[in-house]
């Protein structure tokens, strides 16, 4: 009995408003949880990323500084020692006054044109009489200009950088170098300089030279050694300024802010732990979502009292329609009802719309059908020309007959002729596509739609249907030839009568031509 089904498995209408409401606030809720991390999380790495390379551009225009005073410095010496270059005393007051005047040396030596040390400073450094031999020591000789050298060990043992300058006497004649180490582990302005840019987030800022061996980090035992696969230092090294995230040797994520020194081609790099930087907007988020939580619940209240009242009616109608559910028979029940109103609504419609439906529906499918071929017969295609005339899509009409279908009847029977009739709906068929329209518009007369297949198209069509008819057997009688006409249109205001008539002029031409053959024709041309 229809009115006997198990309501308790449909959901009710208060409950369902309820449920899609809190579904699509947590929804909501979570989505703009979810897009506000995603933006604040990408502010907070632009944020960093550029607060880095200001950083980093800072530190390197403040090292570019001192290395230019630090040049100047040693001209100024270089200037004073060669107008008395081989007074030893003079030599050994310059050195002294040079260190002392300033903490950017660690040490410095004035070395003559064969690459021997003739003064030190401090003392200390026993170097005096000692020969440079090696390439870093004895660069200055070849270059014969101010020169940077990158680290090496000296010959007292320490890792240094080393600033010179040439020195050259009155005439020109050049007469050595004086040169001014910095300790790359010791104490002088470059190491204080950066140094006290450490900080205990994990951020901190380390400097190569042009070769990617570190001049300066925070980890002192690391100094010294040469950094590879470092995309940030290739920049830097390169005489770019800019920012990249990238992974560090201890596997770290960082946030990296780099910038060159021109004057040494140095990099000077700070960075940032990708972790430290995103550790506050997980507090950001957890903030957001306690301030919104309480009026989300205010508004699921409301929504459920609001619902509540939405249902209360319709839920009465429902109840009340149950009672006609012996009359009813099924004709809507592909609707999903699946919530408690809607499945009692249905079961007490459901009788009349099925039953008039079929039955209308049948009728029609009878009206439209060919009974030899089930081929739609005219009123059927008319009906969809019809329609498609209505959605103004282009379409072209193929008109064909049978050549001499007369003399097959006469000759081999009408129940042969109407073999041959189907075979041809068969082969049609086998060949169109899902949206063609197919018909039989008379005895052996057939019209084949095609909607959006243009003029070219629609006679290659034509023309491949008559070629497979042509070569295809047909018992007893063997071959059968078509004649085919095409018309198309495009325009809106060409109604499908003109086309079915254009269509069949065509095929009237085709005739005349000698049957066995395709013409065309267009709805302009009519």
């Amino acid at each position: 009995m229809l009115g006997c089904f198990n309501s308790t498995k449909q959901i009710d209408l208060k409950r369902l408003i309820f449920l899609l409401a809190f579904f699509s606030m947590v929804i909501t809720l979570g989505n703009s949880l979810h897009a506000t991390f995603r933006v604040q999380k990408a502010l907070l790495i632009e944020d960093t990323l550029e607060a880095n390379r200001v950083y980093a551009t800072k530190l390197a225009e403040i090292t570019e500084l001192f290395l230019n005073s630090v040049v100047t410095q040693l001209s100024f010496s270089a200037n004073y020692i060669g107008t008395d270059f081989d007074s030893r005393v003079a030599r050994n007051n310059e050195l002294q006054r040079l260190i002392k005047q300033t903490s950017s040396f660690n040490s410095a030596v004035i070395v003559n044109a064969a690459g021997e040390v003739l003064s030190t400073a401090p003392s200390s450094l026993n170097l005096t009489g000692f020969v440079v031999e090696s390439t870093q020591a004895r660069a200055p000789l070849l270059r014969k200009e101010p020169y940077i050298s990158t680290p090496f060990i000296s010959p007292a043992g320490n890792l240094i950088i080393s600033v010179s300058h040439p020195i050259f006497n009155d005439v020109g004649k050049y007469q050595g170098f004086i040169a001014a180490s910095i300790y790359l582990q010791g104490d002088n302005i470059l190491n204080r300089l950066l140094g006290k840019h450490h900080y205990s987030d994990g951020s901190y800022l380390y400097v190569v030279d042009q070769n990617k061996q570190l001049i300066y980090h925070v980890d002192a035992v690391r100094v010294g050694t040469t950094i590879q696969s470092n995309e940030a230092i290739e920049d830097a090294i390169s005489g770019k300024s800019g920012v990249r995230v990238l992974r560090n040797s201890q596997g770290i994520d960082m946030l990296s802010g780099y910038a060159s020194v021109p004057i040494s081609g140095w990099g000077v790099v700070a960075q940032r732990p990708l972790k430290v930087t995103l550790a506050q907007l997980n507090d950001t988020i957890l903030s957001v979502l306690k301030s919104t939580l309480p009026v989300t619940i205010l508004t699921l209240l409301l929504i459920l009292v609001f619902g509540s009242k939405i249902a209360k009616p319709l839920w009465k109608l429902a109840i009340g329609v149950r009672a006609m559910d012996r009359y009813a028979q099924s004709n809507v029940q592909k609707i999903d009802a699946w919530y408690f109103e809607a499945e009692h609504l249905k079961q007490a419609i459901v009788s009349g719309t099925e039953l008039v439906g079929k039955t209308i529906q049948e009728y029609d499918l009878d009206r439209q059908k060919d009974p030899l071929t089930q081929l739609l017969n005219r009123r059927g295609m008319l009906a969809k020309l019809e329609y498609f005339q209505s959605i103004k899509k282009p379409y072209s009409v193929i008109a064909l007959d049978i050549d001499h279908f007369k003399r097959i009847n006469d000759k081999f029977g009408h129940d042969v002729g109407d073999q041959v009739i189907r075979t041809l709906a068969e082969l049609m068929l086998s060949s169109a596509r899902e949206q063609d329209v197919i018909c039989r518009t008379g005895g052996e007369e057939f019209a084949i739609f095609l909607p959006n297949v243009d003029i070219g198209q629609a006679v290659s069509i034509a023309e491949r249907l008559r070629v497979d008819v042509s070569n295809h057997l047909f018992p007893p009688v063997a071959k059968v030839n078509i004649s085919l006409g095409v018309a198309y249109s495009s325009r809106t205001e060409c109604n499908f009568h003109q086309v079915l008539k254009n269509a069949d002029k065509a095929l009237y031409d085709a005739k005349r031509g000698g049957r066995n053959r395709t013409a065309v024709t267009d709805c302009e041309a009519a």
